[in-house]
């Protein structure tokens, strides 16, 4: 029989909740959630230490989920002030103002982890690819990242944000879609789809090219939560 020192644990936004409802040792949960009970969501990916975790948890307007745990001593991290890394999934519910509710997903940036990025293979998930604004990491990074990103990217649902930029906001955006758009040229992904604003012209009785839509790219501030609400926005924008 359970113990009257238990009581039902209530889920919701984090100040109308108590310390009782955060202590395991005195709540049970009785009305937990297999998934998303959301029917839109958002998947944070990138390297480790750019700030995924922190989007889920500067946007959601409920109490996240995290599964951050301290790195080990083999992990390295580009922000060397960095202790902790990603190992699951971490989840989050943002509200927006019509009342809408989009799912946040941060999935780990570690390939040991990458199961966790299992939430990418929802076809109607909206992708913010989250990258280091440092002009000498965005190649390499465009290079291991966008094989993971193909199908939201021609779906046109991937929106590509720099964080801890230090150089004019024009420039390194603008270096980073000339890097994306050759980048694209390389990688195989699949229809015979390219990436392009207009079609091109085929020989008559050819089906049409796949054109994919363009590829949103900003600086945005992962603390920020006009920003993350705005990469969020951009990152489900054919599937509002």
């Amino acid at each position: 029989m359970q113990s009257n020192s238990f009581r039902r644990r209530r889920h919701g936004k984090i100040e109308e909740l108590d310390v009782l409802d955060l202590d395991p040792y005195h709540s049970v949960p009785q009305d937990a959630i297999i998934g998303s009970p959301t029917t839109k969501g958002v998947v944070f990916v990138g390297p480790v230490g750019v700030g995924k975790t922190t989007c889920v948890e500067t946007l959601s307007t409920v109490l996240p989920i995290m599964t951050e745990v301290k790195g080990s001593e083999n992990d390295e991290f580009i922000p060397r002030w960095k202790t902790t890394t990603t190992v699951g999934i971490d989840y989050g519910i943002w509200k927006r103002d019509d009342g809408t509710e989009i799912g946040l997903f941060g999935t780990a940036g570690q390939d040991r982890f990458e199961s966790t990025r299992a939430a990418l293979n929802n076809p109607e998930a909206g992708v913010v690819l989250w990258l280091y604004g440092d002009p000498t990491l965005i190649e390499e990074q465009l290079e291991q990242w966008i094989p993971e990103v193909k199908t939201p990217l021609k779906k046109g649902r991937l929106c590509i944000a720099l964080n801890f930029v230090e150089i004019d906001e024009a420039t390194i955006t603008s270096m980073t879609k000339t890097l994306l758009t050759e980048q694209l040229a390389k990688v195989d992904l699949g229809d015979g789809a390219i990436a392009g604003a207009a079609p091109l012209v085929v020989p008559p009785g050819m089906p049409p090219i796949p054109i994919m839509p363009p590829t949103p790219v900003v600086v945005a501030d992962p603390r920020i939560r006009e920003d993350v609400a705005r990469v969020v926005e951009l990152a489900i924008r054919s599937n509002s």
